[in-house]
């Protein structure tokens, strides 16, 4: 069996950053050692999780590295938002579709 971490990292082969990985995972209460079981996958963390990582891919920019390009046109772009706010809009209904404001991060 796979981990949560291998799991996520699987929603794209994208290299995303362990951070991120780390910051998606905590923020829905969610373990990267823990194994990813179909239960754990089917749960509403792990999608969460899952629609959290969508979100961030599909602002994230076209990279090259080690002589392998990751690019995304706007049309995939705008298909990884739409199955983040499905996921969101099912399970967190009351904030599907909402706007946040304010600060988020280390840096202006």
């Amino acid at each position: 069996m796979s981990t949560i971490l291998e799991a996520l990292k699987g929603v794209s082969s994208y290299p995303i950053p362990f951070r991120t990985l780390v910051e998606t995972a905590e923020g829905r209460g969610l373990s990267l050692a823990d194994e990813a079981t179909a239960e754990v996958m089917a749960g509403k963390a792990f999608r969460l999780a899952t629609a959290d990582l969508l979100l961030w891919l599909s602002l994230a920019p076209n990279i090259s590295q080690g002589g392998q390009s990751y690019s995304f046109s706007e049309d995939q772009r705008q298909q990884m938002r739409n199955r983040s706010n499905a996921i969101v809009g099912e399970l967190e209904p009351e904030t599907a579709g909402k706007s946040f404001y304010g600060y988020k991060g280390s840096s202006l």
